[in-house]
């Protein structure tokens, strides 16, 4: 095999990686929607980390980072576990109280575009003109799709606090996914390794938090199989798989090119929301997320 085949193989791997991760995220906020009628999104969060590591641990395993952190690495990646999931979930989860699936996910499409300035303010990635018009377009879609995505609804009526805690965590994990490239490209960090270590602190966060909160965890008895499936879903695909194919992307190659893949996410989230829990959207919600969509395929033209 020549060295360009193995090249290529190596970039559609990667981009196959990336492809996978977002479509399971697609479907997270019609997941998180489910399983909050029968729990506290505190309760979620810890629940989902849990069923991550069912998977994170054996992959850590078979890639050879199923190892300690030093005392370093463990202050580092506890942080990272608290800023990129505990806080992060926190604000999705929250959220998705009041906020929809769809209109959550067209939010998150905006991602990939703050990721892109953060990336040059920081990474040296600097955006040229049809850098900041991509932005620009983006942030368009978004205000379009906020003020006339849902049925009923428009203008800042339509906005309501849980679209703003999505709004933050979008920002949030624009901000992480920066830093994570940080650490793989400078700090040496394995991707799964990483991952894993990051989601069992952040689990243990959850444990003082729901104590505090005087969380009543005994409703875990009363779940249905349809709470169980979206418990299962979120942890091992949302939480475990798609991470692990994220950060083998993230590891590989730079942010703008890992996060031009988040725009396929509103596509799944749109679908999944319509087919799962029936909501209703309307065309403006499609007309702002092509204009997210666009402005992020601006941003990330070569």
């Amino acid at each position: 095999m020549s060295p360009d085949t193995q090249n290529n193989g190596a970039t559609a791997t990667t981009y196959l990686a990336a492809l996978l991760a977002v479509a399971a995220w697609g479907g997270s906020f019609a997941g998180m929607k489910i399983a909050l009628t029968q729990t506290t999104p505190l309760f979620l969060m810890f629940m989902r980390f849990c069923f991550s590591l069912l998977i994170l641990v054996p992959v850590a395993y078979y890639n050879g980072e199923l190892t300690l952190p030093t005392r370093k690495q463990a202050l580092v990646l506890a942080f990272m576990g608290f800023f990129g999931f505990f806080f992060h979930f926190a604000l999705q989860t929250a959220g998705m109280k009041t906020a929809g699936s769809a209109t959550a996910n067209w939010q998150m499409a905006a991602s990939p575009a703050i990721a892109a300035v953060l990336a040059g303010m920081f990474l040296k990635e600097r955006l040229n003109l049809r850098g900041i018009l991509g932005v620009v377009l983006s942030f368009l879609g978004v205000a379009v799709v906020l003020g006339l995505g849902s049925v009923g609804k428009s203008g800042m009526e339509a906005y309501t606090f849980g679209d703003f805690l999505i709004s933050m965590s979008s920002l949030n994990w624009a901000a992480f996914m920066v830093i994570t490239r940080w650490l793989f490209r400078d700090g040496g960090y394995p991707p799964t390794f990483t991952i894993l270590w990051e989601m069992i602190f952040a689990a243990l966060m959850c444990i003082p938090a729901l104590a505090v909160t005087g969380t009543d965890v005994s409703v875990i008895a009363q779940f249905t199989s349809s709470t169980w499936l979206a418990l299962a879903f979120l942890g091992i695909c949302c939480s475990g798989l798609a991470y692990v194919f994220w950060y083998i992307a993230t590891a590989r190659i730079s942010v703008a090119e890992v996060m031009v893949f988040q725009f396929f996410q509103p596509l799944v989230g749109a679908i999944v929301g319509y087919f799962v829990i029936g909501e209703r959207f309307t065309l403006w919600l499609f007309i702002g997320g092509a204009l997210i969509v666009l402005g992020v395929w601006t941003v990330n033209k070569k």
